[in-house]
């Protein structure tokens, strides 16, 4: 979390003074670290100082909104101190926004020329994939920031000379072209999520918390969005048998949901109980307020009927006890089985081919036993309009999140759904 006051601030602050650019890893569609360069090689070139920062959690800045991406633009431009600068900002509880500093561009104009260049691009995006994906494919964050830095000397020039009755793209189709072709492979990521298939290989995973990093930034991060998947391909390399597709393991049962509310309780209850008792003065603050909003959101699933939640309430408490662990200086981890939360933690990751591409996703021991044995691992069976069925076919936050196997800030996730569904 940001604290307009904190460290945090200073961090990205710190980072942007690098080359201008921070894009973290759940903004980056799969392709944050490539995104990063080809932006930073824009704002390289540009006349006047162009910052451009893609993150993750605004929480602590006012605003919300419009609002919270121009507070952090503010408090970031005082922070690195220049004269004249450029802002793109974006975050999941903001509105992407460009926004400059004495570079005497009318704030309103400036906005409406970059939100018609930002209509360009998702009219050009919704063209090219609605025969695979349908309607309302996001545009990925990185592109329209990669379209804005692109544009800065242009959106600029537009917010100083409108005459206020028009308020042209700066784009030329040509440009709109590219950043499409840009965009397609990551929107199209964007529509996946596992149904039934084959597995490319398993590997063992290192237990500590590097490799909680690292496998995320290898992800296909748009599974965090949540959208739906059309199936996985085959395997590489891997020996069809003829007739037949390989054995699966036996079907699991859906939880019993009394049961699952016990083991929650119990959990939850022993996460409270670990943060009494907690020293404030001495933890490191950022994981246990972690670990402290994993309590309040599993406690808000505890009265729930969905079975569902009732099982995130359990990997709420698992993971809020670990963040705690990690507060009191211990290199804990934990990341959950992909398949089913109720495996326990993840040591192992699965992976396929994905169009050109590759995604992996963590899984527990037996569940990396039965791909290497030819099999298909049977994930976790929820209640759904057509009975039980695997649960990342919902529409729900457990869904997009894999229990926590696919996020790295599940509590955050969990409360902003609850949130938007009042």
């Amino acid at each position: 979390m940001i604290a307009a006051d904190g460290g945090q601030l200073d961090r990205l602050a710190d980072a942007l003074r690098v080359d201008g650019v921070v894009v973290e890893q759940s903004m980056g569609a799969g392709e944050a670290e490539q995104a990063h360069d080809r932006i930073a090689a824009l704002v390289r070139e540009t006349p006047f100082p162009v910052y451009v920062a893609l993150v993750a959690d605004t929480r602590g800045v006012a605003g919300a909104g419009v609002d919270v991406n121009e507070s952090l633009a503010g408090l970031l431009h005082r922070r690195l101190g220049d004269e004249q600068a450029l802002f793109v900002v974006d975050s999941p509880e903001g509105i992407a926004q460009v926004v400059s500093f004495g570079l005497g561009a009318d704030p309103s104009l400036l906005s409406l020329s970059a939100s018609a260049d930002q209509e360009l691009l998702r009219a050009g995006l919704e063209e090219a994939v609605v025969d695979e994906i349908g309607h309302g494919a996001p545009l990925p964050s990185v592109v329209l920031a990669e379209a804005w830095a692109q544009q800065v000397e242009e959106l600029v020039a537009e917010a100083k000379d409108s005459d206020g009755d028009v308020y042209p793209p700066t784009l030329t189709d040509d440009e709109v072209d590219r950043l499409v072709e840009v965009a397609v492979p990551l929107a199209t990521r964007s529509d996946w999520r596992p149904d039934v298939g084959d597995f490319v290989e398993v590997r063992a995973a290192s237990r500590g918390f590097s490799w909680l990093v690292s496998l995320l930034a290898g992800m296909v991060v748009a599974l965090l969005l949540g959208q739906s998947l059309r199936g996985w391909p085959s395997p590489r390399g891997a020996k069809r048998r003829q007739g037949r597709s390989p054995a699966a393991v036996p079907e699991p049962t859906t939880p019993a949901p009394e049961a699952a509310r016990r083991k929650a309780r119990q959990l939850v209850g022993a996460l409270a109980e670990e943060l009494a008792a907690v020293d404030w003065t001495v933890v490191d603050r950022e994981w246990a307020d972690r670990a402290d909003a994993a309590r309040v959101a599993a406690e808000m699933l505890l009265d729930s009927d969905d079975v569902g939640d009732l099982l995130g309430a359990q990997a709420l408490a698992r993971t809020g006890s670990v963040d705690l662990r990690r507060a009191q200086g211990e290199d804990a981890a934990y990341r959950p089985c992909f398949f089913d939360p109720r495996h326990g933690d993840a040591g192992h990751t699965v992976g396929w081919r994905l169009g050109q591409g590759r995604v992996d996703v963590p899984c527990c021991g037996e569940c990396s036993r039965v791909v290497e044995a030819g099999r298909r691992p049977q994930p976790l069976r929820l209640p759904g309009r057509r009975g039980a069925q695997a649960y990342w076919k919902r529409d729900d936050v457990w869904a997009r999140t894999g229990f926590g196997a696919v996020t790295d800030t599940l509590a955050r996730d969990v409360l902003s759904d609850r949130e938007a569904r009042r």
